[in-house]
């Protein structure tokens, strides 16, 4: 049998170089997913880190990019 992962998204809302809010979301297979503030972004990763999550892609930029930055995680779903 394949390995099942769960995935989750550190995401960073900026516009004008400005960031808004940062959240982390996530998904569940046939749920909403699950949003979670976050107010430091280091310590976040840290915790994902500790967690079991494992950075697999970002995307986005801290500038202008309206649509800001996201990192990606997933981490083996144990069953």
């Amino acid at each position: 049998m394949a390995q099942a992962w769960e995935y989750c998204e550190l995401r960073q809302e900026i516009a004008l170089g400005v960031m808004h809010r940062q959240y982390i979301l996530f998904y569940h297979v046939g749920e909403a997913c699950e949003e979670v503030a976050v107010t430091n972004r280091e310590v976040a990763i840290a915790q994902l880190g500790l967690e079991g999550w494992e950075m697999i892609s970002t995307m986005g930029s801290f500038a202008t990019d309206s649509s800001g930055f996201r990192v990606f995680f997933k981490r083996p779903i144990n069953e």
